[in-house]
């Protein structure tokens, strides 16, 4: 494991950025804005000079010497450690290390301005919170803003606001993993739970050998593995919902994918929040795996924001007091959700219809294997028996795997990681994508094909104990089961229109088209039921079975259905233009001569005047079976 290194001399950290070469990364092991005590540490020597005299810090305190005067001690135990601003230049401040009246150690992070400002008592004030202690002199005040102030030759450092990767080096709250040319600082103001307990082998044993033979097991955990790589792939923030009744394992097979990076009830979040919450949430889990549990404590209008702002991989634009907009919060977020309804179930249930971006951002896997989630119990009683195990075993053994993952991710070669990152995909898409298979289709497995490379990767580095190609084969098994429960490879919006017309027709073609019995004297059937919202008339014919008639009876249905009606009830809320097109190709609508979708007919009552209708065959819209 990379070595990281507490902030501590400044004679220390100048000699690693004089020889970055040969000397460990630069990292701060705990979030500078946080103030957790420490054990105290032995600190070397400040010198800060400033006209009229000059600052000297050491673990005595810090003490004030006037050219030829006795020195004077002004506070407690303080070092300038670091000049630090954001990645764009900007938001300057200076980080501290101090002993408090404990002598325990701690950070603080005071920003530049405010030592300039009317704020300025604050910065003592903070200081005296966190148990620094000052002299009574009635000039402490002064040298102490003085003192930091000054020491603008201390080194630089960079503050990154949310983890993930920072010029090849992997920022976490607590650790930097990699190498880079100057001392990165976690500053987000949310830290994703994420630690380490147990050994890697432990959770290998213990999690990862019960993952073989259960393919969607298999994926989730290839799915924790690919937070870090999606920003490599170039796809949106997106993954799979599981969907499964109580005790079907779906929620342990997401846990064991947040056991790669922390303990799974701690790294695990919710869907019992606001859009603006999970926002934050998921800034705060950048280049890593979100785990979200049970959508259905999710409102469904909250979930059908929530989707698409996840994908976006962009917060909501919001105002300054002082006028401007705040920088947008920003993540890229491999997502695992799960709970007892599939997406489309859930939005349905408030009212929603899924979008078609939304299926193939979030894919919805019903937890419907053999054993609920799981394929093989590997000789437990039950799939609650085995999910006790695994979860268990990932309680005491977590956090050893991802930070081991991080690390060889880290040191390896980015364009070669990217180049196989590409043919896996391509690789995966000519393996298990229908070749007629529509672009959302396309897109939907790449996110399968970047779990299974990520878990295949994963085990290269023998971290997973599994042969290689497992992961890649559960892949290619679960893409295939979503293919099948999705109803195809078309486009969602093309059957959403075949279900949407499907289900106008079952509902009304009774109820809202008068019957039309015969097309020569436009006789209308004067028993059928009084027709409310009419759309248009029905016209019935026996057909021939087998080439004869016979008692048993057999007919067909078409509809001549006004143009408006087509458009306002038929097909309200669709694309017109793409519906008709589609139906045309499916034989649903019968063509005009000149090949339009619709035609001019005489109907009953219209006189000599010919009237535009749509000729429509509703059997044809079950033509390719029940999606």
């Amino acid at each position: 494991m990379t070595e990281t290194v507490l902030i501590e001399g400044l004679g220390a950290d100048l000699e690693r950025l004089k020889n970055p070469e040969t000397t460990p990364p630069l990292g701060v092991k705990a979030d500078a804005t946080q103030t957790a005590a420490k054990p105290k540490a032995k600190a070397k020597t400040n010198t800060v000079k400033t006209s009229g005299g000059h600052f000297k810090a050491s673990d005595e305190g810090v003490f004030y010497q006037a050219d030829e005067a006795e020195p004077r001690k002004i506070c407690g135990p303080l070092w300038l450690v670091a000049q630090v601003r954001n990645v764009d230049g900007a938001g300057w401040a200076v980080l501290v290390k101090l002993h408090d009246l404990d002598g325990c150690e701690k950070e603080h992070m005071i920003s530049r301005s405010k030592l300039l400002s009317d704020q300025s008592s604050r910065v003592l004030e903070e200081l005296a919170d966190l148990g620094l202690w000052f002299s009574f002199a009635p000039d402490t005040k002064k040298l102490l803003l003085q003192y930091l102030q000054s020491g603008a030759e201390v080194h630089r450092a960079r503050l990154i606001p949310a983890t993930g990767w920072h010029e090849g080096a992997f920022v976490l709250p607590d650790e930097i993993i990699g190498r880079t040319d100057e001392a990165l600082i976690y500053s987000g103001k949310l830290k994703p739970p994420i630690g380490v307990m147990g050994t890697l082998e432990g959770w290998r044993d213990g999690v990862a050998r019960l993952a073989l033979d259960n393919p969607l097991f298999l994926l989730m955990l290839g799915s924790g593995f690919a937070g870090p790589l999606l920003r490599l792939s170039g796809l949106d923030s997106g993954g799979f919902h599981i969907a499964g009744y109580s005790k079907t394992g779906k929620s342990t097979v997401c846990d064991m994918a947040a056991s790669i990076y922390g303990a799974p009830k701690g790294y695990r979040q919710t869907w019992h929040g606001t859009a603006t919450g999970i926002e934050y949430t998921s800034a705060a889990f950048n280049d890593l795996p979100l785990v979200l549990d049970e959508i259905g404590q999710a409102e469904p209008k909250a979930v059908d924001t929530v989707v698409y702002m996840l994908s976006q991989g962009q917060g909501k634009a919001r105002g300054r007091d002082s006028g401007g907009l705040r920088e947008a919060t920003r993540w890229c977020c491999f997502v695992l959700s799960n709970g007892e309804h599939d997406l489309a179930t859930h939005l349905k249930m408030g009212g929603k219809e899924i979008k078609a971006g939304q299926a193939v951002r979030l894919m919805s896997l019903p937890a419907r294997r053999v054993h609920g989630a799981l394929d093989e119990l590997h000789g437990f009683a039950d799939t609650p028996a085995l999910c006790a195990a695994v979860a268990n075993a990932a309680k005491l053994h977590h956090g050893a795997v991802g930070r081991a993952f991080l690390e060889s991710l880290a040191h390896a070669d980015r364009a070669q990681l990217t180049l196989q990152l590409r043919e896996a995909l391509n690789k995966f898409a000519l393996e298990c994508v229908p070749v007629a298979a529509s672009g959302q289709v396309r897109h939907a497995a790449q996110y399968f094909a970047l779990a299974a490379y990520a878990g295949e990767l994963a085990s290269s580095y023998n971290l997973t104990g599994w042969p290689l190609g497992t992961v890649w084969n559960a892949a290619k098994v679960m893409f295939a089961d979503w293919l099948q429960h999705r109803g195809g490879a078309d486009d969602e919006e093309n059957k959403q229109i075949i279900r949407q017309a499907r289900y106008f027709f079952e509902q009304h073609g009774m109820s809202r088209f008068h019957r039309w019995n015969d097309e020569v004297n436009t006789v209308i059937d004067t028993h059928g039921p009084k027709t409310l919202g009419m759309c248009g008339f029905a016209k019935t014919v026996d057909i021939a079975i087998n080439g004869q008639f016979t008692d048993v009876k057999a007919s067909e249905v078409t509809y001549y259905v006004y143009r408006e009606s087509w458009a306002n009830d038929v097909l309200k809320d669709r694309d017109l233009k793409r519906a008709n097109k589609l139906l045309l190709e499916m034989g649903v609508l019968t063509p005009a001569k000149d090949g339009k979708a619709s035609q001019s007919r005489k109907l009953p009552g219209s006189g000599r005047a010919n009237v535009g209708v749509y000729v429509v065959n509703p059997a044809m819209l079950y033509s390719g079976g029940d999606d």
